[in-house]
């Protein structure tokens, strides 16, 4: 990212490379990414000093803001950042987890409907065995984020349980029951 300063005042943010006009000049796309930043200032274009953001899942980020700072002649990016409650973080974890305990089952609940309703086959033991781990893991995932008294705890536990993308991992290995899968 960059920003146009004329008279120590910010005056367009280009999010993005492209040709632009900067007082009667054309200047190439290429121009943000080939020119040497003293030869960006002498147009007036200064590389952005981005903010480092926390991470998204614990924390409400404000929008950008870009402000010129003539001591250090840079323009630096800034925002506000608040916690997020920690009840609605608890709340939407349990969902998440429940939802994932219910996707990983539910191909193998026509089973049980099939010895409900028609009582001749025997639900697999390796099915059984399996949605008992899926429940266990899952109340262990509830049990663990309800414990959880401030934020620091909620983002122990969510990072231990959590993949990079938030999914919770390690649930159990379906691979004894995937023949009896349906979809």
């Amino acid at each position: 990212m960059w920003a146009l300063v004329k008279n120590n005042i910010i005056d367009t943010i280009y999010y993005n490379a492209k040709s632009v006009v900067i007082d009667n000049v054309r200047y190439p796309s290429n121009m943000f990414t080939l020119y040497t930043t003293a030869e960006k200032k002498r147009i007036g274009v200064y590389d952005i000093v981005r903010k480092s953001k926390p991470d998204p899942n614990f924390y409400n980020i404000s929008t950008s803001t870009y402000t010129y700072d003539s001591g250090t002649d840079t323009v630096n990016e800034d925002f506000n950042i608040t916690e997020k409650d920690l009840e609605d973080l608890q709340t939407s974890s349990i969902s998440q987890a429940k939802r994932m305990a219910y996707a990983l089952i539910q191909p193998l609940s026509w089973l049980t409907q099939r010895n409900v309703f028609d009582n001749t086959e025997e639900i697999p033991s390796d099915v059984i065995t399996y949605t008992n781990n899926v429940r266990t893991f899952c109340r262990n995932i509830i049990t663990a984020v309800e414990e959880c008294n401030t934020l620091p705890e909620f983002k122990i536990i969510f990072e231990d349980i959590s993949d990079p993308n938030g999914q919770y991992y390690t649930w159990p290995d379906n691979s004894a029951v995937i023949e009896y899968e349906r979809h």
